[in-house]
C-alpha cells in the first residue's frame, strides 16, 4: 500500500494553505485515494514530497508567512454603515496608512455623515468596532459636482451637505470614491467592504441602482486602487481622474458579481410581474365569465 498523507500532514510539509492544497489536488499534481472502510481521503505521500521539494527554492520564510497570515484569517470581523462615532477610529487608520495627518474637516464629514447616513462602508475587528480594517467612502452626487471636482475647478472639501444626495427617490445614482483606505495587514477587507457596498446596492435595484462610480487618484495608492477595479482613466478631465460604467460588462470578478446579481433580480422581478399580471387576466376572465352566466 502506498505511503498516505492525512489532510493536514500534507498541508503542513508544504506549508500551503486549504485553497492552494485544493487546486494541488484538483490538476492532478497531488493524488487523493480514500482507503477501504476509511470516509476521509488521504494523499499519496510522494506526490506531497516531490511539489514540497521543487518548492524549496521559492519558499524563504514560507512558513512563517503562512503562520501571519493564518493569524490574520482568523480574525473575525464585522461591516457596517460608518457612525459619526468611527471617525477617530478611521482617522487613526489613515495616518497608519499615509503615515501623515491628512485630516479633513471633521465638521464637514460630520454634516455629510448625517445628510446621507450610507456614504461610508467600514470593515472592523467584530469584538473591537474601533479597530477599524478598511472603509470605502462613495459620495452621492449630481453629476455636473462629481465633473467639476474631476476637472480641478473645485476641491473635494468643498461638497456641502445640500449638495450630497439621499438615497430616497427611485431612479439611478452617480457616485465619487472619496476614499478607499486599507490596513496594510489586512488587504482582504477591500475586498470585504466592496462586497457589501455591491450588496447594499443589489438590494435596492430595481428601484435605485448605480450608473457610474467616479474617482480622483488624488495619491499613489489612490492610483494603485482605482487601476486594481478596473476603472477606466478620463484623460479628457485629469490625468487622475477615472470612472466605472456598471452598465458596461465588468472585467473584475467583484463587478460581474455584482451584476450577475442585479440580472438575476431582474428576471425575478419580471417572472413575478408576469405572474401577477397572468393571475389578474385569470381573475378578469373568470369574472366575466360568472357575469355571462349571471345573464343567462
Amino acid at each position: 500500500m502506498e505511503q498516505l498523507y492525512s489532510s493536514s500532514q500534507a498541508r503542513s510539509k508544504l506549508s500551503v494553505s486549504t485553497s492552494t492544497f485544493k487546486r494541488l489536488v484538483d490538476s492532478g499534481k497531488i493524488r487523493k485515494v480514500t482507503p477501504p472502510n476509511k470516509k476521509q481521503g488521504m494523499y499519496v505521500k510522494i506526490d506531497v514530497d516531490k511539489i514540497a521539494e521543487e518548492m524549496k527554492p521559492f519558499s524563504g520564510n514560507a512558513r512563517y508567512r503562512n503562520k501571519q497570515r493564518s493569524q490574520n484569517n482568523e480574525l473575525a470581523t464585522a461591516t457596517d454603515w460608518q457612525k459619526i462615532s468611527d471617525l477617530p477610529a478611521i482617522l487613526k487608520l489613515d495616518l497608519k496608512v499615509y503615515q501623515e495627518n491628512i485630516v479633513g474637516d471633521i465638521g464637514l464629514y460630520i454634516s455629510w455623515e448625517r445628510k446621507n447616513p450610507k456614504i461610508t462602508m467600514i470593515s472592523f475587528e467584530s469584538s473591537n468596532r474601533e479597530h477599524i480594517l478598511a472603509y470605502i467612502s462613495l459620495v452621492p452626487l449630481p453629476e455636473k459636482i462629481i465633473l467639476s471636482i474631476l476637472k480641478g475647478e473645485r476641491p473635494e472639501l468643498s461638497i456641502s451637505p445640500d449638495e450630497i444626495v439621499t438615497y430616497e427617490r427611485k431612479g439611478g445614482y452617480t457616485l465619487l470614491a472619496e476614499s478607499v483606505v486599507v490596513d496594510p495587514d489586512h488587504p482582504e477587507q477591500l475586498n470585504t467592504v466592496l462586497r457589501e457596498v455591491l450588496t447594499y446596492w443589489c438590494r435596492q435595484y430595481p428601484d435605485r441602482y448605480i450608473e457610474k462610480i467616479y474617482a480622483d487618484a488624488a495619491t499613489d495608492h489612490g492610483d494603485m486602487l482605482a487601476r486594481k477595479l478596473y476603472f477606466s482613466p478620463l484623460y479628457n478631465i485629469s490625468d487622475r481622474a477615472y470612472m466605472l460604467d456598471l452598465k458596461k460588462p465588468g472585467i473584475s470578478k467583484i463587478v460581474r458579481n455584482f451584476q450577475e446579481c442585479l440580472k438575476q433580480k431582474a428576471l425575478r422581478a419580471s417572472f413575478h410581474e408576469e405572474k401577477a399580471t397572468s393571475k389578474a387576466n385569470g381573475k378578469t376572465a373568470s369574472s366575466g365569465g360568472n357575469t355571462t352566466n349571471l345573464k343567462v
